[in-house]
């Protein structure tokens, strides 16, 4: 079933600090410390929309124009919890379900939602555009020891292979500030395709 997705809260972290891609990329100096970071932010939403999955905590409404089936797969795993799930009936009034309706999958990957056990979708009449909207956050448990730019390494999921790829896009960036290559190095993709979510 046809859905839309819109991303309502951007991730505030990123997947590595911009001090492990200076590292990565033998920059010595802090003078650069904007640029890198815009190179990490670059490559993580590029990695993102390639593989499908949410790699830092954040906050997407997925709506849909009727009922959907069940059970609803949420994108951008991994699911971390819904927030709400809210209906509009034909005269426009919003209604909150309650979350205790529904059962979350959180093992699955895309995460799924299903209604509970004995429970049934309203019989409202719902309006004919974005009627049902399903919020929810998603992405993988990244706490910070330090500073906000120095993740701990024992607390940050995101897999290894999503931060080699970040760490490839930004020495190429860096290796090619001029611009005379415009094409992103194939193992940026090679790295993340394994775990790519198809839909």
């Amino acid at each position: 079933m046809e859905y839309s997705l819109k991303l309502i809260v951007p991730p505030i972290e990123e997947p590595i600090s911009v001090e492990e891609v200076k590292k990565y990329t033998h920059i010595d100096h802090d003078v650069e410390d904007t640029i890198v970071a815009n190179w990490i932010s670059a490559a993580r939403r590029l990695a993102e929309t390639y593989q499908r999955r949410a790699y830092c905590q954040q906050t997407w409404e997925m709506s849909f124009d009727e009922y959907p089936c069940l059970p609803i797969r949420l994108p951008y795993p991994p699911v971390i919890d819904i927030i709400s799930i809210s209906y509009y009936d034909y005269l426009g009034n919003l209604t909150l379900a309650s979350l205790s309706d529904f059962i979350l999958d959180k093992h699955s990957e895309p995460g799924r939602v299903n209604l509970a056990y004995n429970k049934y979708w309203p019989t409202n009449i719902l309006r004919s555009l974005n009627s049902l909207i399903i919020t929810y956050t998603a992405g993988y448990k990244i706490l910070y020891a330090g500073t906000s730019t120095t993740p701990s390494p024992e607390e940050n999921t995101v897999p290894e292979t999503v931060k080699d790829a970040i760490c490839l896009y930004c020495a190429y960036r860096n290796e090619n500030r001029s611009g005379e290559i415009d094409k992103i190095p194939q193992a940026f993709y090679d790295i993340l395709n394994p775990e790519r979510i198809f839909e």
